[in-house]
């Protein structure tokens, strides 16, 4: 059976969406303009007065629970609410608000507040939900993603790895991806270490940083402490791949680590929320909640073609134009495949990404994006 885990996160902002219909039963009870457009304008408004109150304190968001919005304002936690306009403000995004994201609060008491507004942000990293409509913010204002894989348990998977790249470069956000377990290279097939060799030459080629650790033998991971010195990071990546572990490992942190299942050699949803993490040395991590799937938000043709960058000298040489290099007669980049000119890794990931603009968002996609 499919699992239908909900995160703490999600809980608290379908709790506030039951509130927010709530409200609006009750504004069209009482008024017949049914919520009228100018009200909406004189409310954003007074957002922005009240944004510019000194009265106000200025947090970073540092966990979203069931019970609320935990906020660090002034070395002080706060559980905060949203307020008012802030609830109204839900169209394309799933969620208004991230770890990571600094926001205004009007404080209610010592150890309460509400969030007035939200800073503008200077990166973030989403997917899309699973509805397939939305938008899901995964964490703000970062310096890099850590996109973390793993050899054998579970197996390296470049097409993932390739939409988190592409989240990554949309969100702003400098990638690098680490190959967890490598412990396991010397008990791996033939398959499993061609793999791992061709995706290192591939990917190394195209000037993506790649760390490859391993949290038994302590392999890595004083290189992985001296890229997370003084920045912001967040750990992403499928279940399962090791990302508590490493932390745990690299930091001196005690978090909850998961087993795989023993059928599906997949993990379970250990973290199941994303945590904000101060680092001694100086900046702070998010560790994020692992996932069996990744679509990437809003995505489109140019921006896929755009990502695979070494196809681009040879798509000019195409016979058509506007050459897809999928099924299209005389096309170069296919035939830069059959020469070795492109990693065969690379182009099964681009045709599974071009398989799922043609698609769509539907069931069909969903199972293919279960990676």
């Amino acid at each position: 059976m499919k699992d239908r885990f909900i995160h703490d996160e999600e809980d608290f902002h379908a709790r506030d969406q039951k509130h927010f219909k709530k409200e609006r039963r009750h504004a069209q009870e009482t008024d017949r303009s049914k919520f009228k457009k100018s009200d909406l304008d004189q409310a954003k408004k007074e957002i922005v007065v009240l944004s510019d109150d000194p009265n106000l304190r200025t947090g970073r968001v540092i966990g979203i629970t069931g019970e609320g919005v935990w906020v660090e304002v002034e070395q002080v936690r706060l559980l905060c609410s949203l307020k008012g306009l802030m609830k109204k403000e839900k169209m394309l995004s799933k969620n208004l608000i991230a770890v990571g994201d600094l926001v205004r609060v009007e404080l209610i008491d010592a150890d309460e507040g509400a969030i007035v507004s939200v800073e503008p942000r200077y990166s973030s990293l989403s997917r899309l939900d699973v509805s397939g409509k939305k938008e899901q913010l995964i964490a703000v204002n970062v310096d890099q993603v850590l996109i973390v894989s793993s050899l054998v348990l579970p197996p390296l998977k470049p097409a993932l790895i390739d939409r988190y790249l592409i989240a990554a470069e949309r969100g702003n956000i400098h990638p690098v991806i680490i190959v967890n377990k490598i412990d396991h290279l010397d008990e791996s097939s033939l398959e499993e270490k061609t793999l791992y060799k061709e995706f290192l030459a591939a990917y190394e080629q195209l000037g993506y940083p790649i760390l490859s650790i391993s949290t038994k033998t302590s392999v890595g991971l004083d290189n992985l402490r001296a890229i997370m010195k003084n920045k912001a990071s967040v750990f992403a990546g499928q279940s399962g791949v090791g990302k508590s572990s490493l932390l745990n490992a690299a930091l001196g942190l005690n978090l909850k680590i998961g087993e795989l299942t023993q059928k599906t050699f997949k993990g379970c949803h250990t973290t199941t929320s994303a945590k904000f993490l101060p680092l001694p040395d100086g900046g702070f991590c998010i560790d994020t909640p692992g996932i069996r799937s990744f679509g990437v938000w809003q995505l489109d043709r140019d921006q896929i073609m755009h990502h695979f960058r070494e196809f681009h000298l040879l798509a000019g040489q195409c016979r058509y134009p506007d050459c897809v290099h999928l099924n299209e007669p005389a096309c170069a980049v296919k035939e830069g495949l059959k020469l070795n000119k492109i990693s065969a890794i690379r182009y099964e990931s681009y045709k599974s990404l071009m398989d799922e603009i043609i698609a769509g968002i539907d069931n069909r996609t969903k199972r293919k994006l279960n990676l």
